[in-house]
């Protein structure tokens, strides 16, 4: 029997027991919500295989939301129980349209002088058009290096397993794993830093033409622009190429290269609101002509959270 958006919303109510149980003596609550209008490409931008592929950029509505209990446990480990709810309304396709829930678990210790390990879990149901588009099972470990207050590496290996229900097109159900390794470098007080990292992916799906590898790098860096303001300019760039022939009638693999520019301004109005904008191009030429786009992308929003 498939999972179900009920079976996730019992695991929703089942987490929301689990700080009772932990006691709450010195547990603290944390939310964020994330709300902007956006234009950009709708499925890569989430790390999710679809069946046709992204193949051109839309504007829509984009609310993110996530409700944090943090409870330590002594020695430097932590529990972190949250709930992330996602809403995502397009302007132009209705069948983009989509709601996401996702209870997560996290733990994190020490390990040694200067090291810490996070273990994650989390299942997500995204729903869309009324009916279930797919159930994902994710489980992430991490290292933590931080031999500095101004550096840290992180090494992470995450396994996703979607179960994409009864879909006009089959072979869609996988299991991807992806390694990476980052570097972040840090500025006083962390208000300005640098990023660097390295990511490879590996999907096998039930069909071929699903299954894929995939390399990306992404850079970021930061910096004040005043007492409440900072900007940021962010890279990336992809290379995908899938194990089968695209379709009947182009019978070859299809390969993808991607890349994307952003510069991005946040403002803060207090300690619990900001706002931001974002501006930058995006560029995916495939060798299948309509899985080929590209264009200004944009984002403008208001975050409010508790710190």
């Amino acid at each position: 029997m498939k999972p179900s958006i009920s079976t996730l919303l019992a695991g929703v109510a089942a987490l929301s027991l689990i700080p009772g149980a932990v006691s709450a003596q010195d547990a603290r609550i944390e939310f964020r919500s994330d709300n902007a209008v956006q234009r950009s490409d709708p499925f890569i931008d989430q790390d999710v295989l679809e069946p046709q592929g992204a193949f051109d950029l839309e504007t829509g509505f984009d609310s993110n939301n996530w409700l944090r209990i943090v409870k330590p446990v002594g020695d430097g480990r932590v529990w972190r129980f949250e709930q992330q709810a996602r809403l995502r309304l397009y302007e132009d396709r209705d069948d983009l349209d989509s709601i996401l829930f996702t209870p997560r678990v996290q733990y994190w210790a020490p390990v040694g002088e200067h090291w810490q390990m996070r273990a994650i879990a989390e299942a997500s149901v995204l729903n869309r058009d009324g009916a279930r588009h797919y159930t994902r099972f994710q489980a992430e470990g991490q290292m933590r290096y931080r031999p500095a207050d101004n550096r840290e590496t992180v090494l992470r290996l995450r396994a996703n397993q979607y179960d994409f229900g009864d879909q006009v097109v089959t072979g869609l159900d996988q299991t991807q794993w992806r390694a990476g390794i980052e570097q972040y470098g840090y500025g006083e007080n962390r208000r300005s830093g640098w990023y660097l990292a390295g990511f490879f992916t590996s999907s096998s799906a039930d069909a071929d033409r699903f299954s894929f590898s995939e390399t990306t790098l992404r850079a970021r860096s930061w910096q004040p622009l005043g007492e409440d303001t900072r900007g940021e300019v962010r890279l990336e760039a992809s290379q995908r190429s899938y194990d089968g022939p695209f379709s009947a009638v182009q019978m070859y693999e299809r390969e993808d290269t991607r890349w994307r520019a952003t510069g991005r301004v946040e403002h803060g109005l207090t300690d619990q609101v900001t706002l931001y904008g974002e501006a930058g191009y995006v560029d995916n030429d495939s060798n299948i002509d309509l899985r080929s786009y590209s264009g200004a992308v944009f984002q403008i929003g208001i975050r409010i959270q508790n710190r």
